[in-house]
């Protein structure tokens, strides 16, 4: 009898789930005609200080977004033309989206402490209304259904909410947060000099209020998606 143990292997699809959770990738691409199309044109800050251009910020995090499960995260921005560099456009995505990072975590520090705050008074306010149906029960013996089940109700609403709250409530906030961390650490390529190609979906100029892509491909182990800006 072979005394060596015998390895216990794991079925073919759960093989290849491992496989890319371990090493997988995502990039979205970008054709814009001048690369700074991708910064805010109303921020008068050197391109590495500016915000990303509303249009192209919600693009990016749009497009990452439903790509949470992939390990590595890679921007590739197509331009014909710019005179910002690509560590201008890779400083701008690393502050803009800590920026981003540190004010969803913010947001959400604040609106945990505003559910305990709530979770506080609808503590008291259930202790109120459960207090005041004993005292009216010992005061007159019974009380009309109405009055008895109100105040159950009342008592039981005033918790509802903020427990809500602090149960489920911070859970889009904080993976929002999380996106925003993320994205803060993706890697950008720009390459210049480039066009659209016949692919993408020419679009309006920055500060439209729409990104559109044209073509998606499986590329190694990530997906890519190409879009423009025109």
């Amino acid at each position: 009898m072979d005394s060596h143990p015998t390895a216990r292997r794991l079925p073919p699809a759960r093989q290849r789930q491992r496989g890319r959770a371990a090493g997988s990738a995502a990039s979205v691409s970008i054709h814009v005609r001048d690369l700074a199309q991708m910064f805010n044109s109303l921020d008068p800050s050197p391109f590495w200080d500016r915000d990303l251009d509303r249009t192209a910020a919600e693009f990016i995090e749009e497009e990452f977004r439903e790509k949470r499960s992939a390990e590595l995260w890679h921007l590739h921005v197509f331009a014909q033309e710019g005179a910002a560099s690509v560590e201008d456009l890779q400083t701008a995505v690393e502050s803009y989206y800590g920026r981003q990072a540190s004010s969803a975590q913010n947001a959400m520090r604040e609106h945990m402490r505003m559910a305990e705050l709530a979770l506080v008074g609808g503590l008291l306010i259930f202790l109120l209304a459960m207090g005041a149906r004993e005292i009216l029960k010992s005061a007159l013996g019974a009380l009309p259904p109405t009055v008895n089940e109100g105040l159950i109700i009342l008592a039981w609403l005033a918790l509802w909410r903020p427990a809500e709250a602090l149960v489920y409530e911070w859970v889009p906030l904080y993976r929002k947060r999380r996106l925003f961390e993320r994205l803060a650490g993706i890697h950008v390529t720009v390459r210049m000099g480039t066009t659209g190609g016949p692919g993408a979906v020419q679009l309006p100029p920055s500060g439209a209020s729409h990104m559109g892509h044209a073509t998606q491909s499986a590329a190694g182990k990530g997906l890519e998606r190409v879009s423009a800006l025109e």
